[in-house]
């Protein structure tokens, strides 16, 4: 009896000293930051994040946030670390969500110009800088005149006060670089190409299903020498709408009703599912499509593209 009372003492003393050192372990400086950010993007957990910081990320931590549940809760983020930090702060640092940036989110279909006007707003820099740092970065794929239209890819970018343009702008073009490596892209005309059309699709659909047969659609008609008639091209050029009397007579290189061909730049900021609907577009015989009301018509020939606009009411 009494050698069973010592070993279960043994034991619970084993067991409170594990306890100790394992809150010892968490409480205890990890490191020293010194103005050290890290940005969480979404779906990173904090083997991740560790490595980032330079942490090694131990059986300790792994144990404590299956115990708490925080294994999944990092928030998406930029958090700024100074001086001596424990693991337990950096755990409940990016747990909460009480990151330290300035959020610059770029929608899909964004225009470089709309982008500019955020940035600004931002307080992240002016427009005259920003084309400054864009003539100044090394970037592989076209871009005609310094116009980096389509290169701005969408997505929620994390920036501390004091940031500068450069940084900024090298910032959104490393995450271009990041989804699509030049590598995997030798033709870079043919990805420019391919980006110009997709830039006009995203601004013409916005399902997935739809987004491959308007793909299609313009392509069928760019391989008949047919213009794409796209409103969305001389709007661009204009910054505004584009009244019907402009799209019969505006001449730009941008109006997709007097030119044949694709516009010269992209002309909005797509996403990558767009850019893949277009590697992966759907040809059929049609060659005409409108939307309304949320639902995309699609026709083969324009009496029958006219006949389905009177019978939906869109044409009156």
């Amino acid at each position: 009896m009494k050698k069973i009372i010592i070993c279960f003492s043994a034991f619970i003393g084993l067991l409170i000293f594990l306890f100790l050192l394992f809150f010892i372990t968490m409480l205890m400086p990890v490191k020293e930051f010194n103005n050290k950010y890290v940005v969480v993007r979404k779906g990173e957990n904090f083997n991740q994040i560790y490595k980032d910081l330079d942490i090694k990320y131990t059986l300790t931590d792994k144990v404590y946030l299956k115990i708490t549940g925080n294994g999944s809760k990092a928030r998406v983020g930029s958090y700024k670390f100074n001086g001596k930090v424990s693991r337990l702060e950096i755990i409940n640092k990016i747990v909460s969500g009480k990151s330290d940036e300035i959020r610059l989110t770029i929608p899909e279909g964004f225009s470089n110009r709309q982008v500019f006007e955020r940035i600004e707003k931002l307080g992240l820099g002016s427009r005259e800088k920003l084309e400054q740092a864009l003539k100044e970065a090394d970037f592989p794929y076209p871009h005609l005149d310094n116009n980096y239209e389509g290169y701005f890819y969408p997505e929620t970018y994390f920036f501390y006060e004091g940031t500068s343009e450069k940084e900024v702008i090298n910032a959104i073009l490393k995450e271009f670089l990041r989804v699509y490596p030049p590598e995997k892209y030798p033709d870079k005309n043919d990805f420019y190409n391919k980006l110009k059309l997709a830039s006009v699709v995203e601004l013409e659909v916005s399902k997935k299903e739809d987004k491959t047969k308007v793909a299609g659609i313009f392509l069928k008609r760019l391989e008949i020498n047919m213009r794409l008639e796209s409103d969305a091209t001389l709007k661009y050029k204009l910054g505004r709408q584009a009244y019907r009397k402009e799209l019969l007579s505006d001449m730009s290189p941008y109006n997709s009703y007097k030119h044949t061909g694709l516009p010269p730049t992209p002309i909005s900021n797509p996403s990558k599912e767009t850019f893949d609907a277009v590697e992966n577009a759907e040809i059929t015989g049609d060659l005409f499509f409108f939307t309304y009301k949320g639902e995309t018509y699609y026709s083969k020939t324009h009496d029958e593209h006219l006949k389905k606009r009177k019978e939906t009411g869109q044409l009156k």
